[in-house]
């Protein structure tokens, strides 16, 4: 079976890196360990049954961090595959990736300060979180249709303001010398972006339908649900806090399209499916109105107001890829539009070879007026070379030299080059020494969508040469505590003491190797007393660190409720 990076089209390729396993440090392991142990034992009685047996299914052990090559070969038995990415990729890309089967697997680890919720893409989240429920085929074909229906739908120029600014928040909380006013700043931009009044996108409606369903949904009913998104999976803090009352379990409807949400908050409410064929009919229902679904002139202008690539498809077949710049209609059918960037004429997903991504110098026109002389495409190829003049039933003309008539039947699709759209005798863009090339078509346009119809009107890109997780520079006693977790990670109880004596004199607030430690002695029911200083020691650090780390979370999954030998029964 052939390896998923075979099958990544080339566009995409630069967001693929190789995971460098060795990269991972005994920490890493362990905040993999202490999140997974505890995630799974939880989640057995609370997720989706398709968690507890997606894990193995998947590729992945609660011991350490998984291999991503060995996922990838795993889901290729469930129809999908795994690439390694680095961090943050751009929503589109992402959405790609899953609408071709492909889970993209950031491989950064989240720092210990981070355990509980991670601002940043990380593989905890995305093969823990994503991967488990992928064996179930409803909720995986819906995956792959909201990526297909993610990539067709529109964005704007404030969704890639947000993706940056959110993308910066992130990045900055994860540098371990990143200052308060650095990370200060970048709250603010972002707050600032928020709170602008901007009306929404069709990519920032899909978006919202993505997070409430795909990163946090919920499946049942408002008073017996399972737990099923990604986010949920993969944060000891959410899955936990969201069983709270206070947060509000709604039914799901294609409204919360229109519900927003903050990413470095709790959610307030969650919304609750029926099932996974829900799913794909609540998608379906909120895409009802997208240009990719209306087309006509209402598609031309949201493409033209999003001012980003677009596929103008026709009902003859042709399709028509580049940038709206400006539509000129009748305000029942479309006139005229120009096109800008770097244009491309096809059928049926795929570029006509002649006609592939050129850069017109002054726009590609297309006239959308049936052909009034009553000469057919064909019968126009005849003169192919020769300069022709069409007059179009708007009242507009097209002169030009008549390049090449494609073949869509008789509904008069053809390019004119050196070529001039006039009303009388004035030209309506540009003055008359600057030639433009046009397409003239007939026909009603049956879908407006965003992207490129070909893949290979995009550049290609190659496979970056870099390795992810990147490797950590670290000082004297970072890469001593390492050596601590890296003998701990033996798992010998015999060095217990000597660990837990190494901790006391160097290394007061460290809480993980601590709990590892007492893990390993609770589960052999070994040294009780040396297991009530350990308990005293991290109930200690809860109170020092103001319950910001999962301390007390990993006490009470020990079964440990209270400080001492006596407090646990001891």
């Amino acid at each position: 079976m052939a390896d998923t990076r075979d099958r990544v089209p080339p566009h995409l390729r630069r967001f693929v890196v190789a995971q460098d396993y060795g990269a991972y440090t005994a920490v890493d392991h362990a905040v993999w360990r202490f999140v997974l142990l505890q995630m799974y034992d939880r989640l057995r009685q609370t997720a989706h049954p398709a968690y507890a047996r997606g894990l193995s299914r998947t590729g992945m052990s609660v011991e350490r961090i998984p291999r991503i090559d060995d996922m990838d070969r795993c889901l290729r038995e469930l129809g999908w595959g795994a690439v390694c990415v680095d961090g943050f990729i751009p929503p589109r890309a992402f959405q790609e990736f899953q609408a071709l089967g492909i889970l993209p697997i950031a491989a950064e680890m989240r720092r210990v300060e981070h355990l509980p919720y991670t601002p940043a893409p990380d593989i905890i989240h995305e093969a823990g979180g994503h991967a488990p429920i992928l064996p179930d085929p409803e909720y995986a074909a819906f995956l792959r249709r909201i990526g297909e229906y993610a990539v067709r739908a529109f964005a704007s120029r404030r969704d890639s303001e947000l993706y940056e600014a959110i993308r910066r928040l992130s990045v900055v909380k994860e540098q371990r010398d990143a200052t308060r006013e650095q990370v200060a700043e970048a709250e603010r931009a972002l707050a600032e972006l928020v709170a602008q009044p901007a009306q929404s996108s069709e990519a920032a409606q899909l978006a919202r339908l993505y997070w409430w369903t795909v990163e946090y949904g919920l499946v049942g009913t408002p008073d017996d649900y399972k737990l099923y998104g990604a986010g949920l999976l993969s944060s000891l803090a959410e899955s936990h806090f969201c069983h709270d009352a206070a947060v509000r379990k709604l039914p799901l409807t294609a409204a919360c399209v229109d519900v927003d949400y903050d990413i470095t908050r709790p959610q307030p409410q969650l919304f609750v499916a029926r099932d996974f064929a829900q799913l794909g009919e609540v998608l379906e229902q909120a895409c009802s109105q997208f240009a990719f679904r209306r087309g006509g002139i209402a598609g031309l202008h949201v493409a033209c107001t999003a001012g980003e690539v677009a596929t103008i498809e026709l009902d003859c077949g042709v399709q028509i890829t580049g940038e709206v710049a400006e539509v000129i209609d009748d305000g029942a059918q479309p006139r005229l539009i120009r096109l800008r960037g770097a244009c491309a004429l096809g059928r049926d997903g795929q570029i006509f070879p002649q006609h592939g991504r050129v850069a017109h110098p002054q726009g590609l026109i297309v006239a959308f007026d049936p052909v009034r002389n009553g000469r057919t495409a064909p019968q126009l190829a005849a003169g192919t070379g020769a300069r022709v003049r069409i007059d179009c039933a708007s009242g507009l003309s097209v002169e030009g030299r008549l390049e090449q008539s494609l073949d869509v039947g008789t509904q008069g699709s053809v390019v004119l080059a050196e070529a001039r759209v006039l009303r009388g005798e004035q030209p309506v863009w540009g003055p008359p020494l600057q030639p433009v090339s046009v397409l003239v078509v007939a026909g009603p346009i049956r879908a407006v969508r965003a992207g490129a119809a070909d893949g290979d009107y995009w550049p290609e890109a190659e496979y970056p040469q870099i390795e992810a997780p990147s490797r950590r520079e670290q000082a004297e006693p970072q890469r001593e505590l390492q050596s601590l977790y890296e003998r701990a990670a033996l798992r010998v109880a015999a060095d217990v003491p000597v660990l837990h004596e190494e901790l006391q004199r160097n290394h007061p607030d460290e809480w993980l190797l601590r709990w590892n430690l007492l893990e390993l002695l609770t589960g052999r029911g070994l040294e009780a007393p040396r297991r009530g200083q350990l308990v005293a020691e991290l109930w200690r650090l809860e109170e020092r660190f103001e319950h910001k780390n999962p301390i007390a979370m990993g006490l009470q999954y020990l079964g440990y409720r209270g400080e001492g030998p006596a407090a646990n029964g001891e």
